[in-house]
């Protein structure tokens, strides 16, 4: 039940130019339920090949960090072992998994920013993605059930919105997606700051009072034989994703 916070991850002008993109596709759809807009990376309706470039530095520098400062993150949840599927988080349906990666990923890639470059990591739906969320606009409280999420602020809690931030629970799997009370604590770090927190983490997107939130998001574990194959794009391709993960009305 780990938060990790990494600071200045990404410039101001980063976090602008990628707020402003969100905020352009934004303009292109109608109303929206929730108060939430989301839009996958890779979708080239929304973001140019500059913004998905942006977007895939920004990822790198993450990885490096972690292989670099914390190399028990890759070793414990993402390097394929005979104990790699019961250390990961409880799937969707509040399983634990059982497909373990092929083992000669063990070999290929020593690393997570190894495992991004080669393709090997299963994504959450539609991620990475860019979230908008306006007046009233709220995530509600769930888990992403996969082994990372890496999440940064692109809009500043000083500047461009009230309210907001993320809340998160504690007790890790002795908290369901439907936690009692409100959450042990909510962060709103600046723009550029990177959260990193383990796929049975219950936390939600707080309410914005008012003004504009944005974060860019992804949640990923290393890739099995039974990853779906619509969640192996990254960033390289467009997305299949559901009307629930754009949240259209």
């Amino acid at each position: 039940q780990v938060v990790v916070c990494i600071p200045d991850i990404a410039s101001i002008d980063e976090c602008d130019t990628l707020f402003d993109a969100a905020l352009d596709a934004c303009d292109d759809r109608g109303p929206v339920a929730r108060g939430r807009s989301r839009f996958s990376v890779s979708d080239p309706t929304a973001f140019s090949n500059d913004i998905v470039l942006s977007c895939d530095e920004i990822l790198l520098r993450v990885l490096d960090h972690i292989d670099e400062h914390i190399p028990s993150v890759y070793e414990t949840l993402f390097k394929p072992s005979d104990g790699w599927a019961s250390r990961q988080p409880l799937n969707a349906q509040l399983e634990q998994p059982t497909v373990p990666p092929l083992d000669h990923l063990a070999e290929t890639c020593d690393c997570i920013r190894e495992l991004y470059m080669m393709g090997e990591l299963e994504w959450s739906e539609g991620e990475p993605a860019i979230n908008v969320y306006e007046s009233e606009g709220y995530f509600g409280a769930h888990k992403d059930h996969l082994a990372l999420t890496v999440l940064i602020p692109l809009a500043s809690p000083l500047e461009d919105f009230a309210g907001g931030g993320t809340g998160f629970w504690a007790g890790n799997r002795d908290v369901d997606e439907n936690p009692q009370g409100p959450p042990t604590m909510t962060l709103k770090p600046s723009p550029g700051s990177a959260l990193i927190f383990g796929g049975d983490v219950t936390h939600s997107g707080m309410p914005v009072q008012e003004g504009l939130r944005s974060v860019f998001v992804c949640s990923f574990s290393t890739r099995t034989p039974a990853s779906a194959e619509d969640r192996l794009h990254g960033m390289q391709a467009p997305p299949l994703v559901s009307p629930n993960f754009k949240g259209s009305m």
